[in-house]
């Protein structure tokens, strides 16, 4: 049997890979044992031609990783020894000699990974130029430009020097490797550049493997996220820095790139990384970004994260909630019109995803505000409409959002009465065809029954049934059968009468009668599953 193109490149790629190895075990084996004889120079050179394994281009992301870490792995023994060698006398002295010497280092990619392994024992020694290590680090690993060399390389930096980076107040001059503000320029230049290598992934190489490279890139963003995971750990990273430095210099970056998956990944890491006030006090900033966005990013999945992650900081037992002088559902309204203004051809589903999220933000943020909710029902309705969107099949990509957007408030409020406030359901209710209706009609009478819902005014009785009408009163279209669907549905109705209650025995014949009168719209092929009800009530 033939072998498939894929397994044929897999298994090239392990014998390119095997190849490497063996070069590695043998420069690590003699590298080892220049260091037991005390030559580190000799070692250096053994590490250099070893590390010189991570400038081939001819293997994919994936087996690139593999070699990286078996490298890695063999350069840590070359740290040890430093590390312990840096108690001797003279240290400093030898290793800003160490650190002049790897710089001489051939080939550009080994000199960096010995310059950053040298580098940060040197930086950890009392009297090193803490300062000036820090930003040469930094900005000579600016000399590879190869994008899967580059990130790499970049994603070692940040490895090793993720202890060294300075962490106290801004005022506090006691650390001679600066203060929280030299921490932050330093992963912020490294993240930037890593960005940029990332993003230049998706054009080396030719457009028929474009497919493939977007995949290895995913594979690969954990990489420049670890950047955004880094800054939010500073201990003494304020808001203040964050509004005017952080977040101004990611969304930067994420906008002008103009990249897709860049920008999707970039947005959604900074939801997730960065704690929940930041975000409140920052929205305008970073939603404004989000309408600047390229076309095919799914902005719809950046603006529910936000919305859900805030939603969640909202009903925390242990959270301060939404401040009074935050005007989060205005906020998230404006924009999220601005952005599905800013996308001439956003695909209706889209439209409605981002108008789940309103109504999922509104009711769980302000759950005694139902105009809110009412709000983004009738917004919806009006999009849609103007989209010339009037027959939306449940199965379709409009008909499943639409669907799910009417079920947030059924679920959230679990209460018919307080789900009778949001007035415009029925309107958007419409917008789908008769089977999509009868299916949001069934969800509504079963909400009713499962949360055991007491409809006890006649305003209750007709608000329902003009909710459900498709099951009690619209005409029959022709092409439905009277089958054991339509059977099942019309025996859930009757069984709705249960929910009629009202202790006066004359306000519980009236509100019987009321709902006599919607039953009786329903036709002889309905009838006889509602009215014994009514009887037997």
């Amino acid at each position: 049997m033939a072998l498939s193109e894929s397994t044929i490149l897999e298994t090239e790629q392990e014998h390119l890979l095997d190849e490497a190895l063996k070069i590695v075990r043998a420069e690590s084996f003699e590298m080892k044992r220049s260091l037991d004889k005390g030559l580190q120079i000799e070692a250096f050179k053994h590490a250099s031609t070893m590390l010189s394994e991570l400038r081939t281009s001819a293997l994919s992301p994936k087996f690139y990783y593999r070699l990286y870490v078996d490298i890695i792995n063999e350069l840590n023994h070359l740290s040890t020894f430093l590390v312990d060698d840096s108690n001797n006398e003279n240290r400093l002295q030898r290793f800003a000699e160490f650190y002049e010497v790897v710089q001489y280092a051939g080939n550009i990619v080994p000199r960096l990974y010995l310059l950053i392994t040298v580098g940060v024992i040197y930086f950890k020694m009392e009297g090193a130029p803490k300062k000036e290590i820090l930003k040469d680090l930094v900005e000579m690993n600016r000399g590879v430009q190869n994008p899967i060399r580059g990130l790499f390389l970049r994603n070692y930096l940040l490895t090793c020097t993720k202890e060294l980076l300075p962490d106290t107040t801004p005022d506090d001059d006691s650390n001679p490797a600066g203060t929280v503000n030299d921490a932050v320029e330093f992963i912020m230049v490294n993240f930037s550049e890593m960005n940029k290598l990332w993003v230049r992934m998706q054009y080396a190489g030719p457009s028929k493997d474009r497919e493939k490279r977007e995949k290895e890139r995913r594979e690969l963003r954990i990489l420049v996220g670890t950047n955004l995971v880094r800054l939010s750990q500073l201990e003494n990273l304020t808001f203040d820095m964050y509004q005017k430095i952080v977040l101004p210099g990611i969304l930067e970056q994420a906008v002008s790139c103009k990249e897709a998956i860049s920008q999707e990944y970039l947005m959604e890491c900074v939801i997730q990384v960065f704690p929940d006030d930041y975000h409140l006090s920052t929205l305008h900033e970073f939603l404004e970004a989000c309408a600047e966005l390229n076309p095919d990013v799914q902005i719809k999945n950046i603006l529910n994260a936000l919305i859900e992650r805030l939603a969640i900081y909202a009903v925390q037992e242990d959270s301060p909630g939404i401040p009074d002088d935050v005007q989060l559902f205005e906020i998230f309204s404006l924009h999220a019109g601005n952005v599905i203004g800013a996308r001439e051809n956003m695909p209706p589903e889209d439209i409605i995803a981002i108008q789940s999220s309103l109504i999922h933000l509104a009711i769980k943020c302000y759950p005694e505000r139902t105009d809110f909710a009412n709000t983004v029902v009738d917004s919806t309705c009006k999009l849609l409409k103007t989209q010339k969107i009037e027959s939306a099949a449940p199965n379709s990509n409009i008909g499943k959002e639409l669907l799910k957007l009417l079920k947030i408030p059924i679920d959230e409020h679990k209460n018919i009465i307080k789900l009778l406030d949001v007035s415009e359901l029925s309107n958007l209710i419409q917008i789908l065809n008769f089977r999509g209706r009868a299916i949001i009609s069934s969800y509504i009478i079963n909400s009713i029954l499962d949360n055991e819902n007491s409809l006890t005014e006649e305003d209750h009785i007709n608000g329902v049934f003009k909710m459900i009408e498709t099951l009690v009163e619209e005409e029959l279209p022709e092409d439905v059968e009277i089958d054991e669907d339509f059977r099942e549905q019309q025996e859930l109705v009757a069984k709705l009468v249960t929910a009629i209650h009202n202790d006066d025995l004359d306000t519980h014949f009236s509100l019987l009668k009321t709902t006599r009168k919607h039953f009786g719209k329903g036709g002889k092929h309905r009838l006889c599953f509602t009215l014994p009800a009514l009887f037997l009530h």
